[in-house]
């Protein structure tokens, strides 16, 4: 089982990395397209990186590793078996202090409504159904093909030297 969870690390970093070629190429086409591919390798990313989580569980052989979520709940499984693991250690420095935070907290905008006070977009065409729309010409700071491109690369890092710690436990 220690492998189906590096895989599933692996399939979606592959993914990411081929929209972000994608996303490169359409750099001139339509800025919808670019808005979906961005956050289509946004999603990967973090399913690479929870998916990283349960593959750190899985090696240290912890119990339900499916449930594992985020870093906390990581840590809470690590505790419970009393195994100290420096690869979560090191997420946890890296959510509060660097890049995957920056990532994280892309992805939270994503699903987080305009702030309170601050004028919605909406779409002048009148939706068929009764959901309204979000106009997403008006793109997060910071996320873009430059930016997704580094945290896919430090993720993949990221990973592969969890995995040659890992082989040394």
């Amino acid at each position: 089982m220690k492998m189906a969870y590096l895989t599933l690390v692996n399939q979606h970093l592959s993914s990411a990395r081929f929209l972000l070629a994608e996303l490169r190429a359409t750099e001139q086409s339509a800025l919808t397209l670019g808005r979906a591919l961005e956050q289509s390798v946004l999603h990967l990313l973090n399913s690479a990186y929870l998916c990283q989580l349960r593959h750190i569980a899985d090696n240290y052989q912890c119990a339900d590793v499916a449930a594992i979520g985020d870093v906390q709940a990581l840590l809470e499984a690590l505790a419970v078996i009393g195994t100290p693991a420096p690869e979560a250690a090191e997420i946890a420095v890296l959510l509060d202090e660097g890049w995957l935070g920056e990532m994280l907290q892309a992805l939270q905008q994503l699903c987080l409504p305009t702030a309170l006070g601050s004028a919605v977009n909406m779409l002048a065409v009148a939706s068929q159904s009764d959901i309204a729309l979000r106009d997403d010409s008006q793109q997060q700071p910071g996320l873009n093909a430059d930016t997704l491109q580094h945290w896919l690369l430090t993720l993949e890092e990221l990973v592969q030297r969890h995995c040659e710690m890992m082989v040394e436990y």
